[in-house]
């Protein structure tokens, strides 16, 4: 078994290489992790903490412990390159700070004079529950789609041309035969009621805004919808959430008069 694991460690500098030189970056890692599960192997075939016990194994508990430290120096040289920092704290914990070139990278490079300290867990257990949720929100975040590019730029007196008003909801109801529109009737500010059609039964239910604060463009050319003429346009904000478009009507605090004009 000793042999078996020194020749796996002899082995991987070439092979790593040649991978390497391909650029097959993640079959020269498989090349690095094939040596480090020979070693894990290692460990369980020479039970080191039962040879710990009997002073009399000592020898035979020194030869395991430096393969062991010498599967795991030869393979942190060739991860340094994925891994950099995690690998320097690894060879200072195996005191092989200065047995770490390309050049090193060969079985019995290591004297037999070196102190192996503990240090800080490299590489923690993970919280598997906790590691999924973060995962699923994150895959969650990439799904979202992207806000709605800004569009092409307007000038200030092409912006003013749009007589938006706060308006009071008087009355509101569904439209009969349809299962979008709501039909307002509105306190434009101007004495006379306004009446205003718009698709969003979808996201309301007419007894809910009654009486609401809104905002209207008023100057759009009248349009017939479902046989009724709607003059102006409420605003609402629109995004699309989880693949569902979601629409808030633009609702204002109910001091601001009805009339006041956006500006």
């Amino acid at each position: 078994m000793d042999e078996e694991l020194k020749s796996v460690i002899r082995a991987l500098p070439e092979r790593y290489a040649r991978q390497m030189d391909a650029y097959q970056l993640h079959v020269a890692l498989e090349e690095v992790f094939r040596c480090i599960q020979r070693a894990n192997k290692y460990i369980d075939e020479t039970a080191p903490w039962i040879l710990a016990k009997d002073e009399a194994n000592k020898p035979r508990l020194a030869e395991v412990m430096y393969n062991l430290v010498e599967a795991l120096r030869v393979s942190l040289i060739c991860l340094t390159p994925f891994m950099p920092e995690s690998c320097d704290k690894a060879f200072e914990q195996i005191g092989a700070q200065n047995c770490r070139s390309w050049d090193d990278a060969v079985y019995g490079a290591l004297t037999g004079e070196i102190r192996v300290h503990k240090g800080e867990t490299l590489f923690p257990r993970l919280d598997m529950d906790k590691t999924m949720a973060e995962l699923e929100e994150i895959s969650r975040a990439s799904k979202a789609p992207a806000s709605k590019p800004v569009l092409p730029d307007v000038t200030i007196d092409e912006f003013a041309r749009c007589d938006m008003r706060v308006c009071k909801v008087l009355t509101c109801e569904a439209v009969k035969k349809s299962e979008k529109l709501l039909k307002f009737t509105l306190d434009d500010g101007s004495g006379k009621p306004r009446q205003i059609l718009s698709g969003i039964h979808k996201f309301y239910e007419p007894e809910q805004l009654v009486g609401k604060t809104v905002v209207a463009i008023l100057n759009l050319p009248p349009r017939k919808m479902m046989g009724q003429e709607s003059n102006g346009m409420l605003l609402s904000a629109v995004k699309e959430v989880d693949g569902k478009e979601e629409l808030h009507l633009m609702i204002l605090d109910d001091s601001v008069p009805a009339g006041a004009q956006l500006c």
